[in-house]
This record gives C-alpha cells, sequence and structure tokens, in this order.
C-alpha cells in the first residue's frame, strides 16, 4: 500500500539543541568552547538561581546575550542556564512571554499582560459555566422548558411496558438513599403506595413539583445506572 508522502514525514520538532543546567562558572571558564558548540543560534534562554528559576529570556545570539548576563545586573543572582536553540525565530519572542507569564520569574522586569497576545477564552467559558449551572438548576427545581407548538411536542415515554419484570429504581436526595419498584404495568411501589407516574413517585420525596423521568435512575443493559428519561 501506498503511503502519502505529506504522512510519511516525521515532524520537525520547535526545539532542535539544547544545553540544560550548565553552571556559570563553566560558561565563564570555556566561553569559546561553548560558542564553537552553539554558533550564532537564535533561542530561549534561563537563568536559575540553585533550582529556582530566576530569569527568562531571548535572543537571535544567544552567546552573546548570556556572556552580557555575566556583566550586568542579574550577575549576581544567578548561578546556573539554560539553553534550548530553536528551528525559527518567528516565534521566540511570544514563547518568552509565555513562559514568563507562566513562571512569573523574579528576574524579569516586563511581564506578560493579559490580552496583549491571543484570544481569551474566559468569557466563553463564563458563558459555559453559566449554560450548565441553568440546565442544573431547572433540573433540580423541576423547571420545564416552553410548551411547544402543537403537533411538534414530543411525546413522553408510558411506563406501561417500559420494562418486562419488576425493576429496581434508585435515587439517593438530601444524603438519603430511596429504592422504589418499576412494575411492567407501570405503576412505581414506593413506602407501601402505588404511582401511576415518576413525578408523583418523585413529589412524594422531594415534596414538590419535579421532573420524575431525571429524577429516578434505573439500571441499562450493561447494569449501569442511567436517568429514567435515557432508559430504552
Amino acid at each position: 500500500m501506498r503511503r502519502n508522502k505529506k504522512e510519511s514525514r516525521p515532524s520537525k520538532s520547535l526545539v532542535v539543541q539544547k544545553l540544560e543546567n550548565v553552571s556559570k562558572s563553566i560558561f565563564r571558564n570555556f566561553y569559546k568552547q561553548i560558542t564553537e558548540l552553539i554558533g550564532n543560534s537564535h533561542g530561549i534562554y534561563a537563568l536559575y538561581d540553585e533550582d529556582e528559576l530566576y530569569y527568562v529570556g531571548k535572543s537571535a545570539d544567544l552567546k552573546e546575550r548570556v556572556k552580557q548576563h555575566l556583566k550586568d545586573r542579574h550577575f549576581a543572582s544567578w548561578t546556573h542556564f539554560s539553553f534550548y536553540l530553536v528551528r525559527k525565530a518567528d516565534h521566540i519572542g511570544e514563547i518568552e512571554s509565555l513562559l514568563i507569564r507562566i513562571a512569573n520569574p523574579k528576574g524579569n522586569r516586563k511581564k506578560y499582560r493579559t490580552g496583549q497576545r491571543g484570544t481569551s477564552l474566559l468569557k466563553q467559558l463564563q458563558e459555559m459555566i453559566k449554560q450548565k449551572q441553568k440546565e442544573e438548576f431547572d433540573e433540580m427545581f423541576g423547571m420545564e422548558l416552553k410548551k411547544q407548538p402543537l403537533g411538534k411536542a414530543k411525546k413522553l415515554k408510558s411506563l406501561a411496558g417500559l420494562v418486562s419484570k419488576k425493576t429496581s429504581l434508585y435515587r439517593t436526595y438530601k444524603g438519603r438513599e430511596y429504592k422504589a419498584l418499576l412494575t411492567p404495568k407501570g405503576k412505581i411501589k414506593l413506602g407501601g403506595k402505588a404511582f401511576l407516574s415518576p413525578s408523583a413517585a418523585a413529589k412524594s420525596i422531594v415534596k414538590r413539583e419535579v421532573n420524575g423521568w431525571k429524577f429516578w435512575y434505573i439500571k441499562d443493559v450493561n447494569g449501569e445506572w442511567i436517568r429514567l428519561s435515557e432508559y430504552k
């Protein structure tokens, strides 16, 4: 079978080479060797104060940039460094900003501000949560959907014939377990009483109007508890 050329090509990684956890003294004493090793590469570098991240930076010439930190205000604040050479320099600015935003190193004065790049998903998440909370509220308090036009109303299931033998219904409410029995004729037996609808049986527990089809749980063919409304 012939494979697509594009599918057979391995994806290229963003980071092509790295040099990690090298002490400041090694960089200072063997600068020429490190220069020869990385050349005029571009990428991201990190300065550490022992095990703590101190500073994140980017540069089109990493060896020169770190060399500057042997003389500038950061000199006494870092003990180790790491290089990450990237394939293309196009996004090193965004990578640097993202790392600063996530780690918030104390040596970086310029911080990555919210909304500076990219689209925030916060508003979308808030709307999704509102919708979910509304659905849960409607379910908890038995709120019904608006009535559909005549002829388009969804037919409710009938309890009669829903099960072929006596089947258990279950629900936990306010920390208490409730067990009922659904018969093939469509009666729900609960606490010595018989109910002809799941809502009536549920109301006897919660003492208010509630959607019994969503209130009660029943086991499906796989033995898992599902809502009565989902039972087929």
